[in-house]
């Protein structure tokens, strides 16, 4: 009878994955964002097999397969947390180290059994990494689902994926009681149910890239908060932006608006996914003026940097690069050469 039940909640669980993932993947506003999702069923259904029998069946090479895609599973796990909870220009400057490390897991798991322990250690702290990611970038996130979601994935996370860790660990194959598989994927089917209503939940925009738009004209009032953004433009063109360490709490104090409303208005009605996205933005029109300057041009790009903002030349160039499609050196030769052109 158990075996039976659990062959039940794990198919159950494989089912509201793969749900999911179509359903994303069914909508081209989704589309981008819904590949992660669909290599976590994919390894999920894989380890679920292997680790029940489920698979018992299958050929012996379907079983290989099988066996090898259940430990892409930190991959895949890596780059969900990347695409749901970062932004395209955040998981460039971040994202490498940990794919690095989720990579260094998974080719552990085909290491002798010599090297158990230190497969451990770097799965709690790939672990580790995933909480630090989801963590650090809750401040500036403007996403009002993504937020809520946090909360959920913190905890599963912390709660589920460590300690089976370490149970997985403690506990040896002949030791675990029978329910122990039932019981993770119970445990496992709960988190996913859970994801799925924040996942398919109307109107929520986890899943779209964020896309920058121009400020809502009078036309366009039905879902603005006028009295927002014209407080949010008057801050931004009186320079608020240079304020060292600037977060989205003390710029709603600045502006005696609640932080909330803050986050809505520009995540609602100016398209921005995170403030950091929002404010590096200024700092970019900024050193695109500076360096553009002809009588500034003896001026470094370095100093040109640390006026607008960015703490050192790395991020500063790469996210110069993202806007414009050019490193700062290249934009100012190209502005003083068409200047030059025109004062010839």
């Amino acid at each position: 009878m158990l075996a039976e039940t659990d062959l039940m909640i794990r198919g159950a669980l494989i089912g509201v994955c793969f749900l999911c993932f179509i359903l994303l993947w069914s909508n081209g506003r989704t589309r981008a964002k819904s590949y992660s999702l669909g290599a976590i069923a994919l390894c999920l259904t894989a380890s679920m097999a292997v680790e029940q029998g489920m698979g018992t069946v299958w050929s012996a090479d379907a079983r290989a397969v099988a066996f090898v895609l259940g430990h892409f599973m930190p991959l895949a796990l890596s780059w969900f947390v990347l695409d749901v909870f970062m932004e395209a220009a955040e998981r460039r400057r971040s994202g490498l180290p940990l794919f690095c490390l989720a990579g260094l897991v998974t080719a552990l798991c085909f290491a002798p059994p010599q090297l158990g322990g230190v497969q451990v250690a770097l799965n709690l702290l790939l672990y580790a990494g995933l909480l630090w990611v989801v963590v650090t970038t809750a401040e500036g996130d403007l996403v009002e689902h993504r937020r809520s979601f946090r909360v959920v994935f913190v905890s599963a996370i912390a709660v589920f994926g460590v300690s089976k860790t370490l149970l997985d660990v403690s506990l040896a194959d002949a030791l675990r009681p029978d329910w122990y598989g039932t019981a993770h994927a119970v445990a496992l089917l709960a988190f996913a149910i859970v994801f799925a209503h924040w996942a398919l939940r109307p109107g929520s925009d986890i899943w779209t890239e964020e896309k920058p738009r121009p400020k809502p004209q009078a036309g366009d009032l039905r879902l603005v908060d006028k009295p927002a953004l014209d407080r949010i433009e008057t801050a931004m063109r009186d320079e608020i932006w240079r304020r060292e360490g600037l977060t989205i709490g003390a710029m709603a104090e600045e502006l005696g608006l609640p932080e909330h409303r803050l986050r809505k208005a520009i995540n609602r009605d100016l398209g921005f996914r995170n403030f950091a996205s929002f404010v590096n933005g200024y700092w970019i029109d900024a050193a695109k003026a500076a360096l553009a300057e002809p009588e500034r041009s003896g001026q470094t790009v370095l100093e040109i940097a640390y006026e607008c903002g960015f703490a050192s030349l790395a991020p500063f160039n790469k996210a110069f690069r993202t806007v414009t499609g050019q490193t700062p050196t290249d934009y100012r030769r190209t502005c003083l050469k068409e200047y030059a052109s025109i004062s010839a």
